[in-house]
C-alpha cells in the first residue's frame, strides 16, 4: 500500500481487513484469501472519527470491529446486511485527551481503551439501555501506550509511560463470575482486590523507561513487556506471591509490541524491523529472527536530474541515504521485508501473525 499502515486487523476467516492509514479513517478491504495486500479490493471506508485513528480491534466471536481515536472517541461497527456496510455506534470514553489503543476481552463482551489521560475505559453492552457504558480504571501517572487482557478477562496488564508496568483487576459485576476457572493464578474469589474494579494487584518496574508492549501468556501465568531502553521482562505470576521477573537486555532497538504465541515462545518486534523470537526453556532467551532474506533492493535514483536530490531526501527516512562532501552516498541496502518501524501485530492463528507498519506493508507470517 502506498501509505504508512498504522493499524490492521482482520475478521476470523481472514476475507476482510480493515486498516487505518494514519488518518482519520478506516478502510475496509475484501482480501480475496490473498495474503498480499497490493491484490485487496477496497470495499467502505468510514470517516466517523475526527481524528487520526490509534487502534483498531476485530472480534472473532461478535464479527464487531472497534476503533479509537485522537478525537477521544471509540466506535463500535457492526455488519448491516440490508445496506451492505459497516455501521457506527459511539462509545462515550470520557477521557480529556487522545486514545492510544485498543483491545477486545476474550470473550468479546468488554473492550479496553489506553489513553493519554492516565486512564484505560473499560467498556460493555448495557442491554436495558442499548448502550456502550464505560468505567475507568485510573492510578496511572502518565499515558497508556498499550494494554492486554488476562485469558479469563478478569484483569488487565498495562504498560506506560510513567515507565511502570501494572496489573488490574478488570472484573464487572454480572459480566464476569467469582469462580476460578484455573486461568490464572491471580483469582481468588476471597481476594477482594482481585473482584474490586479498577484495583491494582501488581506494580513492576523492571524497564526503567517506556512500557511500550504488554502481553498475558495463553495458560494466565505469565506476562511479558518491552521497555525503550532495548529491554524486555517476563513475569511469572505466583499466587499469594510476588510475581518472579526475568529482564532481557537487547543489543538493537527497542521493541514496541510483544505476543505470546503459547506458553514457551513469544514474538516481539519493532524499530529493528524484523520479528524476534523468544522461547522457554528454564529461562527465557532470544533464539531467531524470522526475516532472514528480506525485501527487495531498489536502484537509487539517476545523479544530474532537477528533482535528484530532493528525491534521495525524502527517501532518506526509509532507505538510510546520507550525504557528504562527496555527493549523495547509499549505504547498505535494508534487507528486511519491512522497510521500517512496525507499528502494528495481530496474532493471525496458533502459530501465524500479522504486522503492518510505517513502510505501507501488511506483512503475514507463519512460524
Amino acid at each position: 500500500m502506498e501509505k504508512q499502515i498504522s493499524f490492521h486487523a482482520f475478521s476470523s476467516d481472514g476475507k476482510l481487513a480493515a486498516v487505518s492509514k494514519n488518518d482519520d479513517a478506516v478502510y475496509i478491504y475484501n482480501t480475496n484469501g490473498s495474503a498480499e495486500a497490493s491484490s485487496w479490493d477496497q470495499t467502505q471506508v468510514v470517516t466517523e472519527h475526527g481524528g487520526r485513528v490509534s487502534g483498531i480491534d476485530w472480534c472473532a466471536k461478535s464479527n464487531l470491529i472497534v476503533t479509537c481515536g485522537h478525537d477521544r472517541n471509540a466506535y463500535v461497527w457492526k455488519y448491516e446486511d440490508k445496506e451492505k456496510a459497516w455501521k457506527p455506534t459511539l462509545v462515550i470514553l470520557r477521557i480529556n485527551r487522545a486514545a492510544t489503543c485498543v483491545r477486545w476481552s476474550p470473550k468479546g463482551d468488554k473492550f479496553a481503551v489506553g489513553s493519554g489521560a492516565k486512564c484505560v475505559p473499560v467498556c460493555h453492552f448495557e442491554q436495558g439501555q442499548n448502550w456502550w457504558i464505560s468505567k475507568m480504571i485510573k492510578k496511572h501517572k502518565s499515558s497508556v501506550l498499550d494494554l492486554a487482557w488476562s485469558p479469563n478477562q478478569k484483569f488487565l496488564v498495562t504498560g506506560s509511560s510513567d515507565f511502570k508496568c501494572r496489573i488490574f483487576s478488570a472484573f464487572i459485576e454480572g459480566i464476569d463470575t467469582a469462580d476460578d476457572d484455573g486461568k490464572t493464578n491471580l483469582f481468588d474469589k476471597n481476594n477482594s482486590k482481585a473482584t474490586t474494579f479498577g484495583e491494582i494487584l501488581y506494580e513492576f518496574d523492571d524497564a526503567k523507561a517506556w512500557v511500550q508492549g504488554v502481553s498475558w501468556s495463553p495458560n494466565g501465568m505469565q506476562i511479558a513487556f518491552s521497555g525503550h531502553g532495548s529491554t524486555l521482562t517476563f513475569g511469572t505470576l505466583n499466587a499469594g506471591g510476588k510475581p518472579e521477573t526475568q529482564t532481557i537486555y537487547q543489543k538493537g532497538l527497542p521493541y514496541t509490541i510483544v505476543n505470546f504465541m503459547d506458553d514457551n515462545s513469544l514474538v516481539a518486534v519493532g524499530f529493528d524491523n524484523n520479528p524476534t523470537v523468544f522461547e522457554k526453556s528454564g529461562t527465557w532467551s532470544e533464539k531467531r529472527q524470522l526475516d532472514t532474506c528480506g525485501g527487495e533492493k531498489k536502484a537509487a535514483p539517476a545523479a544530474g536530474a532537477a528533482g535528484t536530490a530532493r528525491a534521495v531526501f525524502q527517501d532518506r527516512d526509509t532507505r538510510g541515504k546520507t550525504a557528504d562532501s562527496a555527493g549523495i552516498k547509499e549505504e547498505p541496502p535494508i534487507k528486511t521485508i519491512h522497510q521500517n518501524l512496525i507499528l502494528d501485530f495481530k496474532i493471525r492463528g496458533p502459530k501465524k501473525f500479522s504486522t503492518s507498519g510505517v513502510d505501507g506493508r501488511v506483512v503475514q507470517w507463519n512460524l
